[in-house]
C-alpha cells in the first residue's frame, strides 16, 4: 500500500520540473487562453510546462498557445516547436519586429512537421494582422519553480 501512494506522490512533484537545461532559472508563468504554462529561457532557447489540468489535449492545440505563451515572454519568435503536449521547447528567432511585440501574446498557427524522432515537431508563425484580442492572457512574473 506505501508504494502507490509514493509514486502518486513522485508523480505530482515531478510534474513542473525543468529538463537540466533549464534547471535554476526562474519561470515565468503565462496562461493563453485555456491553457497555462511556465516558460524558462535561456539564450536562444526556451521551454514551455503546460501547468494546468486539461482533457486530452493534443499537439495540434496546444502548441499555437505554447508558440504564443513563448514569443509574448521572450520577444522573439518560435518557429519551431519539439516535445509533447506537456513539455513543449523551442529555439527562438529574434528580430525588430518580434521584440516590438514583446508582453504580447499573438495568435499563431502551427503545422506538423514529419521527422523521425520520438517527438511531435511544429513550424509555428504568427497570424498577419491579427491582434491581442483574440486571446486572453495572464503574465506572473518570477514564478517560484
Amino acid at each position: 500500500m506505501r508504494w502507490p501512494v509514493l509514486a502518486c506522490l513522485f508523480l505530482a512533484v515531478a510534474c513542473n520540473v525543468p529538463s537540466p537545461a533549464f534547471r535554476g532559472i526562474a519561470p515565468t508563468r503565462i496562461s493563453v487562453e485555456q491553457s497555462t504554462f511556465d516558460v524558462r529561457i535561456t539564450g536562444r532557447h526556451a521551454q514551455a510546462i503546460r501547468v494546468n489540468a486539461e482533457w486530452a489535449p493534443r499537439m495540434a492545440a496546444v502548441a499555437p498557445r505554447a508558440a504564443a505563451a513563448i514569443a509574448a515572454v521572450s520577444g522573439c519568435d518560435a518557429p519551431r516547436l519539439w516535445g509533447d503536449q506537456a513539455m513543449i521547447e523551442a529555439v527562438l528567432v529574434c528580430t525588430p519586429a518580434a521584440r516590438a511585440a514583446k508582453g504580447v501574446a499573438r495568435p499563431h498557427v502551427c503545422r506538423a512537421v514529419p521527422t523521425r524522432q520520438r517527438w511531435t515537431e511544429m513550424a509555428c508563425q504568427p497570424v498577419a494582422g491579427e491582434g491581442p484580442r483574440d486571446f486572453s492572457m495572464k503574465i506572473e512574473l518570477g514564478a517560484s519553480g
